[in-house]
């Protein structure tokens, strides 16, 4: 009846009554705005290995439809880092099914953006350092001259 009436009064309803399952948000960080009406979302989860029972970090990108937020704003007024909580909606083309529910800049302080480069800086000095200890304890077993008292 609903749907009826919308149409014969010429009032839409609005599209969202109650908030959407949480088995249907996302809460991601765009990583890419470079699409038209399209972003590119990376959502990480925590989920516990089964054999060594440890927490292992799960990424996964999404595409997200969006519109301009106002007329004469055609591009993407999201920006990489922002926080984002998006909602699953019917297919909107082959690899898109989620649309913008909320900015969620209040939901988290800081958006954690995966910087490769900067991930593969700390390993090369994390090595070095354990390279330079084990240089250490091998010229301190050479100088007292291997042998055990």
């Amino acid at each position: 009846m609903g749907a009826a009436f919308a149409k014969v009064s010429g009032v839409t309803p609005f599209p969202r009554a109650k908030p959407p399952a949480k088995s249907q948000t996302r809460v991601g960080v765009v990583s890419s705005s470079k699409m038209e009406k399209t972003v590119s979302v990376v959502v990480e989860r925590l989920v516990k290995h089964p054999r060594w029972k440890k927490y292992v970090r799960k990424r996964k990108k999404y595409k997200m439809h969006h519109e301009a937020n106002y007329k004469g704003n055609e591009q993407n007024w999201l920006k990489p880092g922002d926080v984002v909580k998006m909602v699953q909606t019917r297919p909107k083309s082959k690899t898109k099914f989620w649309e913008l529910y909320a900015s969620a800049g209040g939901l988290l302080k800081k958006a954690r953006v995966f910087d490769a480069e900067a991930v593969n800086e700390k390993v090369r000095e994390r090595k070095l350092e354990e390279r330079a200890a084990r240089r250490k304890t091998e010229r301190g077993f050479a100088a007292s001259g291997g042998v055990e008292e």
